[in-house]
């Protein structure tokens, strides 16, 4: 629909050049040349009516011509051959046609003779015109064809991507928590069955989300609560969870699953390695046109940092800056025994469906 509309503007602009030549060319031989009335409109209607048709033939010629392979002599030798037809079946055509419309007028016989070379020149000059322009717009179309490709193929990169940096995520997670269930199924196989139903529910939200859909601070909320839940099953009391979150930003639009990766960071590094309780701390506030969420978790800095692969905080990082194209959104902080990382949501989608369907 774009495309036919697109045309029609062109055809209609078209038109509405050939008549303000028309009109140029009526007042120039009936004013200035004072040519008759009738003579005068028989010419404008049939020259400038056979240019136009022949400029129609000139746009598809420039269109389907190799242009950009040829080289300058050879696009001077093509342009000065196309002129010269052009010029010259639009003058034979135009001459032997008005001199059967105008009953062989031997005044006006006389002035087409007299202004032969004038016309010869205008007919060159036109066609200069025509075949600039004609070349203008097929670069321009050119030109907003391979943005509109590359913007497709940007797009299709960013999709790929970013779902492979989404699919890494959820075996990393599901990794883990079957060698927690592993290791719980000989020590505690009640507590194992509970580890099981608990990470069911918690893989039926994680897959509910299409590629392209947003979740919510209170989903991913809910999310983190399902993963906690599961982690203090193995470790009891030793994990203890502090929630300081305002209200107004549970509605926030966040990518989902963003958030769970730096949870599990925080139990792998608090909890495993620190050998009494660990407090993992989940702080969300509206700061301005920014949601801003921390997590953070204590540790033992005598105890030697357990290595990991670094996976989760990389992920999270390259998705911020995918999702949202914007530099500096994930601030670490490390002190002597807490680790925080700040993650900032800009308000520029906080308008988009929240929906996990």
């Amino acid at each position: 629909m774009l495309e036919r509309s697109g045309i029609s503007r062109n055809v209609l602009f078209y038109i509405s050049t050939w008549m303000v030549i028309s009109l140029i060319h009526f007042i120039i031989i009936h004013n200035q040349y004072g040519l008759e009335l009738s003579n005068a409109v028989a010419e404008v209607l049939v020259m400038n009516l056979i240019y136009a048709l022949l400029g129609v033939g000139l746009w598809h010629m420039v269109k389907i011509s190799d242009y950009e392979k040829l080289s300058r002599l050879e696009m001077i030798w093509r342009l000065a051959a196309s002129s010269s037809v052009s010029v010259i079946i639009w003058l034979g055509s135009s001459y032997f046609i008005l001199g059967y419309l105008t009953g062989q007028d031997d005044a006006y016989s006389l002035f087409l003779t007299e202004t032969l070379m004038v016309r010869i020149m205008v007919g060159l000059l036109l066609y200069i015109i025509l075949v600039s322009v004609f070349y203008l717009v097929i670069n321009y179309e050119n030109l907003r064809e391979h943005r509109t490709r590359e913007q497709l193929l940007q797009t299709m990169l960013y999709e790929t991507e970013l779902n492979a940096l989404r699919s890494q995520i959820k075996p990393h997670f599901l990794f883990n928590s079957l060698n927690s269930i592993s290791s719980l199924t000989i020590t505690n196989p009640a507590k194992a069955q509970e580890m099981v139903i608990n990470l069911s529910e918690f893989m039926r939200y994680s897959l509910s989300f299409s590629d392209n859909s947003m979740s919510s601070l209170s989903k991913e909320l809910y999310h983190l609560r399902l993963y906690l839940e599961i982690e203090k099953v193995r470790f009891g009391g030793r994990l203890q969870v502090s929630e300081q979150i305002d209200e107004l930003a549970l509605g926030w639009p966040l990518p989902p699953m963003i958030l769970q990766p730096l949870v599990e960071n925080a139990v792998k590094h608090g909890v495993y390695d620190t050998p009494g309780a660990s407090v993992i701390q989940l702080n969300a506030q509206i700061t301005g046109p920014w949601l801003e969420v921390r997590v953070i978790n204590n540790y033992d800095p005598s105890v030697p940092g357990r290595k990991g692969t670094g996976t989760g905080l990389s992920n999270v990082m390259k998705r911020m800056r995918m999702v949202y194209g914007m530099p500096d959104l994930v601030n670490i902080r490390k002190t002597e025994d807490a680790f925080e990382v700040k993650l900032k949501f800009p308000e520029n989608v906080k308008d988009q469906s929240t929906d996990n369907r």
